[in-house]
């Protein structure tokens, strides 16, 4: 209950500090903004919101950013997703031009969709407005292949040999290595058969991503400042 009290914490400064400056943006904020943000996908087992938390945290601390970074993972976009007052304070931080760009490209892309996958519309919009206001880190939710095309995101892809994850899922979840295999490999298949099948996204094709790291040779902050050396490489960070 407290990681999710810190993580919620975060976002509601976030939608605030969006929502002051909606007032000083005079063009369109899809267009004004260039502040970066980060998709982190992963194969199951590799701690891909660790990950996550340790980056907002080095960026938080040792850049001082502002605003402040937060970290997205399933539990508090489906949070997001589900609250109406978050999801109205989040659509608020947006321009009506803005609005009016989103609304166009879900009625193009989700149209094209079976459906099946139009039921997501509501996340991806979510997922697409954090995108847009910057400074988050977004994990999981097929959130690369929402945010594909959008300036100044970095891709990230976290992969780790099977041996690696199995020993990690069976400590987390205190279950033998045999079951913590089976678990892998079922999730495994759940979440890419829906991206291969309805998005016609390949998660496990490299050229998908900006950085793909096998994070067995890595520790966590390691990781970390990898990924943030990589957004200044690719000139979207200073």
């Amino acid at each position: 209950m407290k990681d999710v009290a810190v993580k919620e914490s975060a976002i509601y400064k976030q939608i605030e500090y969006w929502r002051r400056q909606k007032q000083h943006v005079v063009e369109d904020r899809e267009k004004a903004n260039t502040l970066p943000f980060i998709t982190i996908s992963r194969e199951y087992g590799c701690g891909g919101f660790d990950i996550a938390v340790k980056l907002t945290d080095i960026l938080n601390k040792e850049y001082h950013s502002t605003p402040i970074w937060a970290a997205y993972d399933k539990q508090i976009l489906d949070k997001i997703t589900s609250d109406l007052g978050l999801t109205e304070a989040l659509t608020e931080t947006l321009t009506h031009t803005a609005r009016s760009k989103m609304t166009d490209l879900f009625q193009t892309t989700f149209s094209k969709f079976p459906p099946q996958v139009a039921v997501y519309r509501k996340l991806a919009e979510v997922v697409r407005t954090l995108a847009i206001n910057g400074h988050v880190v977004i994990v999981g939710r097929a959130g690369n292949v929402i945010t594909r095309g959008m300036p100044y995101g970095l891709h990230v892809r976290i992969v780790a040999p099977m041996s690696y994850k199995v020993k990690r899922i069976a400590a987390m979840l205190k279950v033998s290595q045999n079951e913590a295999r089976e678990i892998i490999e079922k999730k495994e298949i759940d979440r890419e058969s829906f991206i291969k099948n309805f998005l016609k996204f390949d998660p496990e094709d490299p050229h998908n991503y900006d950085l793909v790291i096998n994070n067995e040779n890595f520790a966590v902050d390691e990781l970390a400042h990898l990924i943030i050396d990589a957004m200044k490489r690719k000139g979207i960070f200073a």
